[in-house]
């Protein structure tokens, strides 16, 4: 495993319109995000925002620094999903997903950009609710590397539950 070409910040910003998890209208979803870069269909390591309080509209403002081995073919995947679902099975906690080929981004090199993402249903996570809602994220691609960032990582704890990774979606 050779250096990173790149690093890319992410800040999570918040979401509006997220689904419910549950069928009774009081239960919100305690919505986590976990962020991953996917390069050819394999997943790097996870990194996760903490539980955000229980809402349709959870706000995180958490940034994290991930390597990035080649923004020509590398995609951020961001998954969302709901914590306080103790009984979770067959990724019924699944949430749904924004995936964004980087490659987009290596003309703003650079240049921090906040953008709104369509929250869509997993392409290899099928779960009996649609996904719903918007996912504002805030970006910014260094090339090469920013100085001491990668240090700044923040990976999933291993003590927590995580959700299953899913395989990554192919590249369009």
């Amino acid at each position: 495993m050779g250096d990173p070409a790149a690093s890319i910040s992410v800040k999570i910003l918040k979401a509006d319109g997220v689904r419910m998890n549950s069928d009774d209208a009081d239960v919100k979803p305690t919505v986590l995000a976990q962020l991953r870069i996917n390069i050819g269909g394999r997943g790097e390591q996870a990194y996760r925002t903490a539980p955000a309080s229980a809402s349709c509209s959870p706000e995180w403002n958490q940034q994290f620094f991930l390597p990035v081995k080649d923004p020509q073919t590398s995609q951020l995947e961001c998954t969302l999903w709901d914590d306080s679902d103790a009984n979770a099975k067959n990724h019924s906690n699944f949430l749904g997903e924004v995936i964004l080929n980087l490659a987009k981004l290596v003309p703003y090199k650079g240049q921090y950009i906040e953008q709104v993402f369509d929250i869509k249903q997993g392409k290899t996570i099928k779960t009996e609710k649609l996904a719903s809602g918007k996912l504002k994220m805030g970006l910014q691609l260094d090339s090469p590397p920013v100085p001491g960032a990668l240090n700044q990582q923040q990976p999933a704890p291993t003590a927590q539950k995580q959700p299953d990774p899913a395989p990554a979606p192919p590249a369009p």
